[in-house]
């Protein structure tokens, strides 16, 4: 049996109903999955996955009060620097993400101090997980085997928890798993092309003969050239006068090849929910610019993980209260295109001229020093309101202090 840990959070094993015979028995499969290599298999799935978790690395999670960073909650800095004594806060989305995408889940440990103060979050491997439903309450529990044989029993608030796919918010659907048929026959199709060409299939030498050749001397004749091509590895040709020896590459297999590797790029992207061509398929690929398809993947992709995770971060990290009070967690998607120049000054100009930033705000981004009159919202001049237009009135230069002119009346004076 398993040495059972006490903690704070933690609690003898609970009677469950969605497992069958003891929870030994249950982990068995999972423990001797740990040591076995990795599902990224192919390039493809490998491609597929880096991009997803690198961008969701590079997308910073702040805690919020109201519209402000709450830069004084240790809940901030655990998020947005550092989770745990081993990872920076983009290592530790990514690796999460990396679980979720290959076994279909991920989880992270809330770990406590002795004062009850939240100080870590753990990641740890899906697969000596073991999700348990108390017969009673009906609450989640998790069963987490370590390494050392040590089983802990977690109540779900205190581990978070996100999926690629999950029907019951518990079990999860491993993206590998239905890839694996789109793989296998990628292998086997590259296993058989291999070892056509390693028996030379799609080399053909054609034979032209004289048409006073014929019957038996031709098939003799054939035969003397077979075992000679034979003898010599293919390197020696004795032809008798009159006789023509040409080499067809016949390949096929080369042309399918590549259709079953651009079906399985397609399968790829439809499981991982990106668009082809970011995984090398450009069979429906449209001119769109460079910022329109990293709009698509953030707006496809990203947009649904980036839900996910603030909405499991609020829900496991923040009590009633502090939500009733304006707490939330925001991750910032738009840093995710700061790689697109054109893209990003164009956006950061509308957001100036509409008063949605500051100049100073936009210079602190990129790590350029405030200036004077900086932190001003501005808007732009020629802009007015729909209802003030429809009247006929205009705005003067004193509309900046609230003052609004109405159209002079005919015969009416400057006085």
């Amino acid at each position: 049996m398993p040495k059972k840990r006490r903690w704070p959070w933690s609690r003898d094993e609970p009677a469950v109903t969605n497992s069958a015979g003891s929870l030994r028995a249950a982990l068995l499969p999972w423990l001797r999955q740990i040591n076995a290599s990795s599902d990224l298999g192919t390039d493809v799935i490998y491609a597929a996955v880096t991009r997803i978790a690198g961008a969701l690395g590079t997308m910073p999670v702040t805690l919020y009060k109201g519209r402000e960073p709450a830069a004084e909650d240790p809940r901030h800095w655990l998020l947005h620097l550092r989770p745990n004594r081993r990872m920076s806060a983009a290592s530790f989305k990514r690796a999460l993400m990396g679980w979720v995408l290959t076994e279909g889940r991920g989880y992270a440990v809330k770990r406590y101090d002795a004062q009850g103060v939240l100080r870590e979050l753990e990641i740890v491997d899906p697969r000596s997980v073991v999700p348990m439903v108390e017969q009673k309450s009906r609450e989640l529990w998790y069963a987490v085997t370590r390494e050392d044989a040590v089983t802990e029993y977690l109540h779900s608030m205190y581990v978070l928890a996100f999926h690629h796919m999950s029907l019951d918010g518990v079990s999860a659907l491993r993206p590998v798993d239905i890839l694996k048929g789109a793989v296998q026959y990628v292998s086997d199709i590259r296993d058989f092309s291999l070892e056509n060409v390693k028996n030379g299939i799609s080399r053909v030498v054609v034979l032209e003969y004289p048409t006073e050749l014929s019957g038996d001397r031709r098939k003799r004749s054939v035969q003397e050239f077979l075992n000679l091509y034979r003898e010599s590895g293919g390197q020696v040709l004795a032809l008798d006068a009159g006789v023509k020896a040409s080499r067809l590459d016949a390949s096929p297999i080369e042309s399918g090849l590549r259709d079953v590797e651009q079906i399985t790029r397609s399968r790829v992207a439809t499981v991982y929910n990106l668009p082809p061509h970011l995984l090398g398929d450009y069979s429906d690929a449209t001119a769109a610019s460079i910022e329109q398809q990293t709009i698509e993947f953030i707006t496809l992709t990203m947009q649904p993980i980036v839900s996910q995770w603030e909405e499991e971060l609020d829900f496991k990290l923040l009590t009633p209260e502090e939500l009733n009070a304006g707490l939330h967690f925001h991750i910032d998607v738009e840093a995710y295109l700061r790689g697109d120049s054109a893209a990003t000054a164009a956006r950061d100009q509308a957001a100036i001229r509409t008063g949605k930033r500051t100049v100073n705000e936009l210079r602190a981004r990129e790590y350029l020093p405030p200036v004077e009159g900086g932190d001003m919202a501005m808007i732009s001049k020629d802009l007015a309101p729909v209802s003030l237009v429809a009247a006929g009135l205009t705005i003067s230069a004193d509309a900046v202090n609230g003052a609004i002119n109405t159209p002079k009346k005919e015969g009416e004076s400057d006085e």
